[in-house]
């Protein structure tokens, strides 16, 4: 996963330049989003991965799933992550982008993980807690793990916080067979 998020990072920044100097950041957003759920699919998945499939089949697959919504700039980066053999971090892409996006807005985006669905209240309170803690707004995106047990990870930019029972258990036994 490392690996494709630093092989996304300089498509997302040359894709983020080119979206600030046209001022279409909400439509790239959009197309990006599109591209990444398209690749995430299995069928897309199978074809990027097999070596049979040319770059040219499957930006053509891509322009026929998105249709008139495919931008010429949108083809253009499907065609040279082609060339490169690199449509398989289109997810993390969008993800980088979205990334550069709220930075430049100023905005933080942040990712809940709990292992129940988080109530309107808990909601609220971490949503003021978050905002304080980073002095901005904060967006939060909310995930369930079942594999938790209890309590919630939270995860910002570089910062997270992890205070899931599973973790305090683990750390319990280390802590035990010392």
């Amino acid at each position: 996963m490392a690996q494709l998020i630093t092989i996304a990072r300089p498509y997302a920044e040359a894709v983020f330049a080119l979206a600030k100097e046209a001022q279409n950041m909400a439509e790239w957003s959009e197309e990006l989003a599109n591209l990444a759920l398209i690749s995430q699919d299995d069928a897309m998945q199978a074809m990027i991965k097999n070596p049979k499939y040319s770059g040219e089949d499957i930006v053509t697959v891509f322009t026929d799933v998105m249709g008139d919504s495919l931008t010429k700039e949108g083809k253009n980066l499907l065609v040279a992550m082609a060339e490169n053999k690199r449509l398989a971090a289109l997810s993390d892409v969008a993800e980088a982008f979205e990334a550069l996006r709220a930075k430049d807005e100023k905005r933080v985006l942040a990712t809940v993980i709990s292992a129940r669905e988080v109530t309107v209240e808990q909601k609220k309170i971490l949503s003021a807690a978050l905002n304080a803690k980073f002095d901005a707004e904060v967006e939060i995106t909310y995930e369930e793990d079942s594999s938790l047990i209890g309590g919630i990870k939270i995860k910002v930019g570089d910062w997270a916080m992890d205070g899931s029972a599973t973790t305090q258990l683990n750390k319990l036994g280390a802590a035990i067979a010392q």
